[in-house]
C-alpha cells in the first residue's frame, strides 16, 4: 500500500514529461532545412508586411468640432441620449456631400489614406471632425470642410420639419383653392406635385396658417440647409443616372448636350431599360428644378447665407494646424512582422519534428511524376474532341462575365464603377474554388480502380484535382488581365493598374492551401458518405451567394458584413482579390484605386487557412487507411 502511495507522484509528472517531449522527437540541433524553413518564414513575412508598411504615406492629422443645440435638433438622439438613425443619417449624407463637391472639383483622392475624414462622437451635441491630408494645411482644410457639411446636415435635420408643416399648410390650402400670396408658396406646390422632397413620413395636412415670413431668422437658415441638403442628393442621383446612361449608351464622349440628349433618347427607343433610366433622370433634374427655386428665394429674399464658423444653433470649431505628421510606426511592424515569421516557423518546426511533414512532403516529391500526369490527364480530358480546345480557358470566363453583364447591365443594373473588372477578378478565383472542390470530393471515389491495384499516397489524388483547377485558373489570367486593359482604357482613358498586382501570388498560395484543406476532408468523407458528392454541389450553389463576387460586402455593412468574413473564408480571399487587382468599391463616375490588403485581415485569414489545412489532413490521414476497404 505505501509503495503505490509513494509511486503515484513519480508517475504523473513522467506523463507531462512525455506530453512535452511530443513536439521534440528528433534529438540534437535543428537540421539544415528546419534553419532554412525558419529563414523563409522571416523573410515571407517581410515580404508581405514590408510594402504595405514602407508606402504609407505621410499623413498629417487634425480635428475640427460642431456643436450643436440638442434641444432643438432633439431627432438626432434618443430618450436615452444616443445617437438616432436620423444622426447617422446626418454623417452619411454629410461625407457623400463632401465627395461630390471634391469630384465636381475633379479631385478623386477623397478615401485615400492621407485624404480622408472621420467623424467622431463625443458628448451629446458635440463631434469630433477629424481630417487626414498630405500636408498640414491640407488636413485642416479638410477638416473644416468636414465640419461644415456637417453643420449644413444638423441643420437640414431641423429644417425638415419646418418644410414638413410649411407643406402641410400649403397643402390644406391648395385644396381650399386658395391661390398662391408669394412665389415661395408657389415654389412649395411645385415639390408637393413632383414628391421633390421625399420624408420619412408622408406630409400631413397642418390646420394652422403658416408663411415662411413668419418664420424666426434661425428656422429660416434651418429650412434652406435642409433644401441645400436635398439638392445635392438630386444632383448626385442625376449624376449617377447619366453615368449609367452613358455607358450603356456609349455617350460619355458626346460634350454638346443637344447631340447626346438625342443619342439618349434613339438608344432608349430600342432599349427599354434605357427607357426607363432615362425617364427617371429626367424626373430627378424637374425634381432638382423645383428645389432649387425655392432655395434661390430663400437666399435672394431672406439672405440666409450659410456662415458655419458664426456661434448658433449648430456651429464649427475650426481645425489647428498639425505641427507634424502622424508616426508610421515603420520599425515596430517591421519587427513585429520579424516575431511573427519566427513564431510560426517555430511551431512548424515542432510540428514537423514531431509529425514528420517533411518526410512526408519527401514522399510526396516523389510521386510529383504521377501528379503532373493526373494533372494533365484532367486537363486534356476537359477540352477532348472539343474545337477550340484549350481556347476554352480563356473563352470560358469571358463568357461567364457577360452573362453577369447582361444580367446586371441591362436586367438589374448595378452602380458599381467599372463593373467588367469588379466582376471578373471576383469571378475567376470563385470559379477555381468551385472546381477545386467538386472535383476533389470526387478525387477518391473516381480512382477507385487505381487506389486498389498500386499502393501510392492517397494524397496525390486531392493534390491532383487542386493542382488541376489551379493550372486552369493561371490559363485564364490573360483573359483576366485583357478585360480589365480594355475596360480601363475605353471608361478612364489610362490603364488603372498597380504595383499591389505583385501580391497575387500570395493571394494564390492561400486560396490553394484553403482548397487543398476542404478537398482532404470532404474526399475522405464522401468515401464513407456517397451522398456528399451530390450535396457539394448544391452547397456550392448557396456558398457562391454568400460570397462577394458579383457584389460588394461594403454595400452591406455592419455585423452582417462581418459574420460573412468570418465564417465564409472566400469572402475575405475575393476581398483581398479585388483590393489588389480592382481597388474600393465605387459608384459609377468614380475611379477606383487598388491598394494591398489589410494586414489584421491577411492574419486572420492565413490562422484560418492553416487550421482548415491542418484538421482537413488529420481527418485524411485517420480515414485514407481504410479507403480500400471502402472502395
Amino acid at each position: 500500500m505505501a509503495q503505490n502511495i509513494s509511486s503515484a507522484p513519480l508517475a504523473q509528472p513522467s506523463r507531462m514529461r512525455r506530453g512535452l517531449r511530443l513536439l521534440t522527437t528528433q534529438r540534437g540541433g535543428l537540421r539544415l532545412y528546419q534553419w532554412l524553413w525558419l529563414l523563409f518564414c522571416v523573410v515571407a513575412a517581410l515580404a508581405v508586411v514590408a510594402p504595405r508598411t514602407l508606402s504609407q504615406p505621410l499623413v498629417y492629422q487634425t480635428s475640427a468640432e460642431v456643436r450643436f443645440d440638442t434641444t432643438r435638433y432633439a431627432g438626432l438622439y434618443d430618450a436615452a441620449g444616443n445617437p438616432s438613425p436620423d444622426f447617422q443619417v446626418a454623417l452619411r449624407d454629410a461625407s457623400d456631400a463632401l465627395r461630390q463637391r471634391l469630384l465636381a472639383e475633379r479631385n478623386v483622392r477623397f478615401g485615400a489614406p492621407n485624404y480622408r475624414i472621420a467623424y467622431v462622437p463625443q458628448a451629446p451635441g458635440v463631434v469630433q471632425v477629424q481630417g487626414f491630408g498630405a500636408t498640414s494645411a491640407e488636413a485642416q482644410t479638410l477638416a473644416n470642410a468636414a465640419a461644415d457639411e456637417l453643420v449644413r446636415q444638423v441643420q437640414a435635420a431641423g429644417g425638415r420639419e419646418v418644410l414638413r408643416n410649411l407643406l402641410g399648410w400649403e397643402l390644406v390650402a391648395a385644396l381650399q383653392g386658395e391661390a398662391p400670396a408669394n412665389r415661395f408658396q408657389t415654389h412649395l406646390r411645385a415639390i408637393i406635385e413632383q414628391s421633390a422632397y421625399p420624408m420619412n413620413r408622408a406630409i400631413e395636412p397642418v390646420a394652422v396658417r403658416m408663411d415662411v415670413a413668419s418664420l424666426t431668422t434661425d428656422e429660416r437658415d434651418d429650412l434652406t440647409r435642409s433644401l441645400e441638403s436635398r439638392y445635392d442628393l438630386w444632383t448626385f442621383e442625376v449624376n449617377t443616372r447619366n453615368a449609367a446612361l452613358d455607358a450603356s449608351c456609349n455617350t460619355a464622349s458626346i460634350t454638346t448636350t443637344g447631340r447626346r440628349e438625342a443619342a439618349l433618347a434613339a438608344c432608349a427607343a430600342t432599349a427599354p431599360t434605357v427607357a426607363a433610366e432615362l425617364e427617371l433622370r429626367d424626373q430627378a433634374i424637374a425634381s432638382r428644378q423645383s428645389i432649387q427655386d425655392a432655395l434661390r428665394y430663400l437666399l435672394d429674399t431672406h439672405d440666409t447665407i450659410f456662415m458655419p464658423e458664426q456661434p448658433g444653433p449648430a456651429f464649427r470649431v475650426a481645425a489647428d494646424v498639425p505641427a507634424a505628421p502622424v508616426p508610421r510606426q515603420i520599425a515596430p511592424l517591421l519587427l513585429l512582422a520579424v516575431v511573427a515569421g519566427l513564431v510560426f516557423g517555430t511551431i512548424s518546426v515542432a510540428v514537423d519534428r514531431s509529425a514528420g511533414v517533411m518526410d512526408k512532403l519527401r514522399d510526396l516529391w516523389q510521386y510529383r511524376a504521377l501528379i503532373s500526369n493526373l494533372v494533365l490527364r484532367d486537363l486534356r480530358a476537359r477540352y477532348k474532341g472539343s474545337t477550340l480546345g484549350y481556347l476554352w480557358t480563356q473563352l470560358a470566363p469571358l463568357l461567364l462575365m457577360l452573362v453577369f453583364m447582361f444580367v446586371f447591365s441591362l436586367l438589374l443594373p448595378t452602380s458599381i464603377a467599372l463593373f467588367p473588372v469588379f466582376l471578373i477578378v471576383g469571378l475567376l478565383p470563385w470559379n477555381y474554388c468551385a472546381e477545386a472542390i467538386t472535383s476533389g470530393t470526387r478525387s477518391i471515389i473516381d480512382n477507385a480502380n487505381l487506389i486498389k491495384k498500386v499502393y501510392f499516397p492517397r494524397e496525390v489524388l486531392p493534390l491532383a484535382s487542386v493542382f488541376s483547377s489551379l493550372l486552369n485558373l493561371l490559363l485564364s489570367l490573360p483573359m483576366m488581365f485583357l478585360v480589365m486593359a480594355l475596360t480601363q482604357w475605353l471608361a478612364l482613358g489610362r490603364l488603372n493598374f498597380a504595383w499591389t498586382f505583385a501580391y497575387l501570388p500570395v493571394l494564390l498560395i492561400i486560396q490553394t492551401l484553403f482548397l487543398v484543406g476542404m478537398t482532404f476532408f470532404l474526399s475522405a468523407f464522401a468515401v464513407f458518405v456517397r451522398d456528399t458528392v451530390h450535396l457539394v454541389g448544391i452547397v456550392i450553389q448557396f456558398w457562391f451567394f454568400l460570397t462577394p463576387v458579383f457584389y460588394s460586402l461594403d454595400l452591406i455593412g455592419g455585423s452582417l458584413a462581418r459574420v460573412v468574413r468570418w465564417l465564409n473564408p472566400m469572402a475575405s480571399i475575393i476581398e483581398f482579390y479585388r483590393e489588389i487587382l480592382y481597388g474600393n468599391t465605387v459608384a459609377i463616375g468614380q475611379i477606383p484605386t487598388p491598394a494591398p490588403p489589410a494586414l489584421d485581415s491577411m492574419l486572420r485569414v492565413l490562422v484560418t487557412v492553416l487550421l482548415i489545412l491542418a484538421a482537413g489532413y488529420w481527418f485524411f490521414q485517420r480515414q485514407s487507411a481504410q479507403f480500400g476497404e471502402e472502395l
